[in-house]
């Protein structure tokens, strides 16, 4: 078990990272950064995961990547796939599928260059210690399926990281040891950006604890979360610049999705054109 104090003791050490924030409005146009202590401009990377059809981040210099969900696996498993997507019901727990057919649909699933996501949410590391060890099996089988299927390629669990109970960090670790990196969740839910900085933060302190030195991609979306009061309402531009400036200076790079249909307002992939663009001073 992971002591209480942990994360007391390594957050201070990030906040050099992020800079102090504070008293942001939603729009946060003028928000400005604090200096990074190394920069990643070398390596930061920018992939595309959205499914809207009205929008082509590649031509910007985004990378398109790759998605298993939870659904098709589901249903190799036999199981109803409507409760492998979006708000699971609480007792739906993916089962294991036959290996030779979870294998074949990971290939046709993997189209792009850039890295290979597994979106299992239901086998996040908490609940009982029985449970959660349940779920490690399961995802340690399906990760090394994964590679034998696509083998050479960066293959990471999407929400692992920052969804994983304080007590089982010790699995979550033995699970990235085969990641090739992780992908956390930091999707917005309000106009808190403070709020929004320190949970990244927190994130991060605890892939460093759990994978020291391994990649961190985080998905982000120009829409408000889904379930919260301002669901599916775009972010300012400003606010969506801040969210990419923030992500270079913590992370490694960011994962861009959004849901299958038009996007009605692109202003938010105007600021990514020029966010892209722009270079990164130190």
């Amino acid at each position: 078990m992971i002591p209480r104090h942990f994360f007391r003791r390594i957050l201070p050490a990030l906040v050099v990272l992020g800079g102090a924030v504070g008293g942001l409005g939603a729009d946060a146009s003028a928000a400005t950064i604090p200096p990074a202590a190394v920069s990643k401009a070398s390596a930061f990377a920018v992939y595309d995961n959205a499914a809207y059809p009205n929008v082509d981040l590649e031509r910007l210099g985004a990378v398109k990547s790759n998605i298993v969900y939870e659904a098709p696996v589901a249903q190799l498993a036999s199981q109803q796939p409507r409760y492998f997507r979006g708000a699971r019901p609480y007792w739906a727990e993916l089962a294991l599928p036959p290996r030779a057919a979870y294998e074949a649909l990971v290939r046709g699933t993997v189209r792009y260059p850039g890295p290979v996501v597994l979106d299992f949410e239901t086998l996040y590391l908490r609940g009982s210690a029985a449970t959660a060890y349940r779920h490690f099996h399961k995802l340690q089988t399906l990760l090394a399926w994964t590679h034998e299927a696509v083998p050479g390629r960066t293959v990471g669990y999407y929400g692992v990281l920052g969804n994983t109970a304080p007590r089982y960090l010790g699995l979550e670790r033995q699970l990235a040891t085969h990641e090739g990196a992780l992908f956390p969740s930091l999707y917005t839910f309000g106009d808190d950006l403070a709020a929004w900085h320190w949970r990244f933060r927190q994130i991060m302190a605890e892939g460093a604890y759990i994978a020291p030195g391994k990649p961190v991609y985080a998905y982000i979306r120009p829409q408000y979360h889904d379930g919260t009061r301002l669901a599916g309402r775009y972010l300012t531009p400003g606010h969506w610049s801040y969210e990419l400036q923030v992500a270079r200076r913590l992370c490694s790079g960011v994962v861009i999705w959004g849901p299958h249909h038009s996007d009605p307002d692109q202003r938010w992939v105007e600021a990514t054109g020029s966010f892209l663009a722009a270079p990164f001073a130190v």
